[in-house]
């Protein structure tokens, strides 16, 4: 019985790391197949000139934390005049969801914050007047 709790042990230690190789190739694989791509370098290109969209990030930081009715303009109008300079709408959203991520990075902004926060970011465009109207932000949540 003790051989067999062993030996099922070490298979799925042996399985446990055969998935994270292949996990690991295919991310490289992804990562080396989006560098190549001109729309991907294309959008970084208009991030960068957007300046990351800084105000975006301290908009959806400053919206989360407080009540929906209050009104942020200053912030808003930085924030959709740096929308505005990303010209692709796919880049608007690309850049938008770099910012959700960022924040969701710090471990800040969780639950009821977080989800505030999400679905700022996907009525921006929208709020700025601009298209698309709605961006579809799906982000990975890191459990690590």
């Amino acid at each position: 019985m003790g051989r067999i709790m062993i030996v099922g042990a070490i298979s799925l230690a042996i399985l446990f790391m055969a998935a994270t190789v292949c996990s690991s190739r295919i991310m490289t694989i992804t990562i080396a197949e989006d560098a190549l791509n001109p729309q991907t370098q294309s959008c970084q290109q208009q991030f960068q000139q957007a300046q990351q969209l800084r105000s975006c990030q301290q908009f959806l930081r400053q919206r989360s934390q407080y009540d929906e009715d209050q009104q942020i303009p200053r912030e808003v109008q930085q924030c959709c005049n740096q929308l505005e300079q990303i010209q692709d709408p796919q880049c608007r959203c690309e850049g938008l969801m770099k910012v959700v991520q960022k924040e969701e990075q710090t471990g800040q902004v969780q639950g009821r914050q977080r989800q505030q926060m999400l679905q700022t970011a996907q009525n921006l465009p929208g709020l700025c007047r601009l298209s698309p109207q709605r961006c579809e932000i799906q982000t990975v949540r890191s459990f690590f």
